[in-house]
């Protein structure tokens, strides 16, 4: 990844000091251009956020109009259109016939820090003073911040930073791809090394447990297995857990449903979004609370010691307000659910022909190939693909789930059956090139 038309020098400080970075100077729809005029389509909708594609002039339009009426307004003195609206917009789509209620962030990572402190805000509110732990499983990915960071069970990104992590997250072992399944009592052994983890540190010592109904760069495209998650909720409650799902990555449309925990059949007490809220036109996050917990936070003194400079931005809740009803006017959950089974029966025909896929798993256009146990060969497979002009996303942390190495594949849901064609064609061209 080294080009010739980046021969300038950078004042950047980039993530990796020792790599020359292509500059991308336009997208159109699933693709990315750079200065020297390569044509990337974008695999995986860059870190699975451009679910509407490049280059939208309806997004563009939108972002323009708010920010010539007003780009800021601090959420602690003001409410704007542009929230409100937003608050409306992601109400009506969850739904289910009773309201739910957005706290507005700037990201994914600032969602799961805001969560975490709300959690811990109604535990004091009903007086369970005691309840200050975090429950999550290993291996998972929260965000990069150092709260999010110390909920995800991810010990490689955590390994330079764990002195400045808190001792309240707890992660409990793996959910395995190869559990025989909730039983007739209602559990399983992946449950079970639940309840042993609430027994060993108390269960009445945890506030919430937050999980990824469907993983993202922590185990790619893995979905705990039918029935988990039920049981799970229904486990926490029964301990006085709240739950949390990570949405960020998952949430409107990505899995080929609207929600991720909709694979599941559940909802939980509130949810993290950010990614696909704006499609990545605008930094937004948000974290989602259901109508019975506002109504409870609503019975309590009602403020919340909590707050981000730019949350709510007007033009970043624009942004969002019009995400969403793209998502909805151009039926993007079902053409998710529709183009992303085409992408699994694609990526298994590869597999076929290409022995270092080991497995294919995943929910609509949010697929991971689980590779053979060769010590980096996740990242010869992001490059080779890249060299092609095809971009993936490369997994991490997934070693102590027994998964092995493994590559996220998430294009914009906006692709189309020739787009999907493209992308195997592609793969399966780098996959060729790998010696």
């Amino acid at each position: 990844m080294t080009p010739e038309s980046q021969d300038r020098p950078s004042w950047v400080l980039h993530r990796d000091l020792h790599r020359r970075y292509p500059v991308i100077t336009h997208g159109s729809g699933i693709n990315l251009y750079d200065d020297a005029g390569k044509c990337y389509l974008d695999g995986s909708s860059g870190a699975l956020v451009a679910n509407l594609g490049h280059g939208r002039h309806d997004m563009a339009a939108a972002m323009a109009e708010q920010a010539g009426q007003v780009a800021y307004a601090h959420t602690l003195t003001f409410t704007t259109p542009a929230l409100e609206e937003l608050a409306r917009e992601v109400s009506t789509l969850v739904g289910d016939s009773v309201p739910w209620y957005t706290y507005p962030t700037s990201g994914g990572s600032e969602a799961v820090e805001t969560a975490v402190k709300l959690v811990r805000h109604i535990a004091l509110l009903r007086g369970a003073t005691g309840r200050h732990r975090i429950l999550s499983f290993r291996p998972s990915y929260h965000g990069n911040s150092l709260g999010a960071l110390a909920v995800s069970g991810d010990p490689v990104r955590q390994a330079p930073y764990r002195p400045l992590l808190g001792p309240a997250f707890v992660h409990a072992p793996p959910i395995s791809e190869n559990c025989s399944g909730i039983g007739a009592d209602g559990s399983c052994p992946c449950l079970i090394a639940v309840e042993d983890t609430l027994r060993e540190y108390g269960a009445d010592t945890f506030a919430a447990v937050i999980l990824e109904p469907v993983s993202g760069s922590a185990r790619s495209g893995f979905t705990p297995h039918e029935g988990f998650v039920a049981s799970l909720t229904r486990l926490a409650h029964r301990n006085g857990l709240l739950v949390v799902a990570d949405e960020v990555m998952t949430g409107f449309g990505r899995t080929g449903k609207l929600l991720a925990m909709d694979h599941h059949g559940v909802r939980p007490d509130l949810f993290t979004a950010a990614k696909g809220l704006s499609g990545g036109y605008a930094p937004m996050g948000a974290v989602i609370v259901s109508g019975a917990l506002y109504q409870e936070l609503l019975g309590g003194p009602g403020s919340f010691l909590n707050g981000f400079t730019y949350s709510g931005n007007p033009v970043s809740a624009r942004v969002a307000a019009k995400a969403l009803q793209i998502v909805r006017d151009e039926n993007l959950v079902a053409r998710s659910a529709d183009m992303g089974s085409r992408l699994h029966q694609g990526l298994l025909e590869l597999a076929a022909r290409h022995p270092v896929i080991r497995r294919v798993r995943g929910r609509g256009l949010m697929q991971g190939i689980v590779l053979e146990q060769i010590s980096g060969i996740a990242a010869r497979v992001v490059e080779s693909a890249f060299e092609h002009g095809l971009i993936l996303y490369h997994g991490h942390g997934a070693a102590e789930g027994g998964d092995g190495e493994h590559v996220l594949i998430g294009p914009p849901l906006i692709i189309d059956v020739d787009g999907i064609h493209r992308l195997l064609d592609l793969l399966d061209q780098a996959l060729g090139s790998i010696r």
